[in-house]
């Protein structure tokens, strides 16, 4: 067996700050924040390949807080703003996502999964909102894994490895720096992609194996995976 593993935010989808639109209500409502100051300090994070429990952890410096690792007010908060805020005007497809997973799931030895730094039922809200909530509850890796992303990555690997899928055998695809440095720590190939806004440049020396402009050139991507 392969394994493809997918992050979320800013390759699988776009948000347009609905993410970090719940991470300012869910200090408010988990902690009695003002929605205005949790605002200002969540613009003075960068979101980008972060763990849910980390970006907590920054945002709650940021306001000068601490609270105990995935404090249930606060992650109750949080999901309950998704909920709303996930809506089809402001979570989209990011080009070729649909096209590329649909590709992949029609290969017999090949496992599509998530490697993200969302939490499951996080990421279950996002995606439920595209159709790709199926990929959700196959063997991949979450925040609920683990606080760092290679963390996250070796509990991926492992669940995989149950699966029947050989640890040679996988690629990461992401978009930021942290996604490759992932895959890299489980020993996967990867792929980025900069539709998450990080500069080609950043990829290409963080050491992805192939860098494209999204997921719509899926040319190079089935070359790659063909070659495991």
């Amino acid at each position: 067996m392969r394994a493809v593993l997918f992050d979320i935010d800013g390759t699988l989808v776009t948000t347009r700050g609905a993410g970090r639109e719940a991470f300012a209500f869910a200090m408010r409502d988990g902690l009695g924040i003002e929605l205005e100051t949790a605002i200002a300090a969540i613009d003075r994070v960068d979101f980008r390949g972060g763990t849910d429990e980390v970006l907590l952890e920054r945002v709650a410096a940021e306001l000068g807080v601490s609270f105990p690792r995935f404090h249930e007010p606060v992650i109750e908060a949080y999901l309950q703003v998704l909920e709303r805020t996930m809506t089809p005007d402001r979570v989209a497809a990011l080009p070729g996502v649909h096209a590329l997973v649909e590709h992949l799931e029609t290969q017999d030895d090949m496992l599509v999964g998530l490697l993200t730094g969302n939490i499951r039922e996080g990421a279950r809200r996002k995606l439920q909102v595209v159709s790709l909530q199926r990929l959700i509850d196959r063997p991949g890796g979450f925040a609920d894994d683990g606080r760092e992303r290679a963390a996250i990555a070796h509990a991926a690997l492992a669940k995989a490895i149950r699966h029947g899928v050989d640890p040679q055998r996988v690629v990461v695809i992401g978009d930021t720096q942290h996604d490759v440095s992932c895959a890299r720590a489980i020993g996967a190939k990867a792929i980025a992609v900069t539709t998450g806004g990080t500069d080609r440049n950043v990829l290409e020396e963080s050491g992805a194996d192939l860098v494209l402009e999204n997921l719509g050139d899926i040319g190079p991507i089935l070359e790659l995976v063909g070659q495991l």
